[in-house]
């Protein structure tokens, strides 16, 4: 393991360890009182891969208390700003058919502002989840803040043409009516981008700037 990735690893256990113990008294925090106050979330998602680019930061602009429709928790919505790494000094050089470049790719950092929806499912756990305008992604996590735990869902079928008739409430007119999608349903198809993951999160103040001590370029959302 290079130095870079040494560093990484220990600072991401420290965060971990610090907002763990924060977590530790059994009190029920907001979903602002977690990520708010100039906080910012750093998610990981490597597992035993330290050169996947599965790492985010996370950065919430606002947040907008909405009225309850009777099931499990508040709900939150507003912006926030979603990172992935771009090395500002890389030590890898960029090789265009590795497995995972992106760490390694050289240039600004990039990122997007999204509008998410934050509710709350139990004790210090939310269900956050957002759609990319720009790639058509549809991201939602499940975040742990007790035991520091993400998992996620990422989809692309927006990407796909949708048919005008396709009614997600009408069991005849979805995505495996023949109708409508007479090559079958994207996700059936190889090629359908589907992603389950789970890793783990580390939250910190942006003063500290954690992101940038791993050696990541910060985008700034406009």
């Amino acid at each position: 393991m290079n130095k870079f990735l040494t560093r990484a690893v220990a600072l991401l256990g420290l965060f971990g360890a610090t907002a763990a113990l924060a977590a530790q008294g059994g009190e029920c925090r907001s979903y602002e009182r977690w990520v708010g106050e100039g906080r910012v979330n750093i998610v990981d998602f490597r597992g035993g891969d330290a050169n996947s680019p599965f790492r985010f930061r996370l950065k919430v602009h606002s947040f907008e208390a909405v009225k309850s429709d009777g099931f499990m928790g508040p709900i939150t919505r507003g912006e926030m700003t979603f990172s992935y790494p771009r090395q500002a000094q890389p030590e890898v050089a960029y090789v265009k058919d590795a497995p995972y470049p992106a760490p390694f790719t050289r240039g600004p950092a990039f990122g997007e502002r999204v509008k998410y929806q934050a509710r709350e499912v139990a004790c210090n756990v939310f269900e956050v989840h957002w759609k990319e305008p720009k790639k058509g992604d549809t991201v939602t996590h499940v975040q742990d803040y007790r035991r520091q735990h993400v998992c996620t869902n990422i989809t692309n079928i927006n990407r796909q043409p949708i048919p005008t008739g396709f009614d997600p409430f009408d069991l005849r007119a979805q995505l495996d009516n023949k109708a409508l999608l007479p090559d079958g349903s994207p996700l059936d198809k190889d090629g359908f981008g589907w992603f389950n993951l789970c890793g783990k999160m580390a939250q910190s103040r942006e003063s500290d700037r954690a992101w940038e001590k791993l050696g990541f370029l910060v985008y700034e959302a406009k």
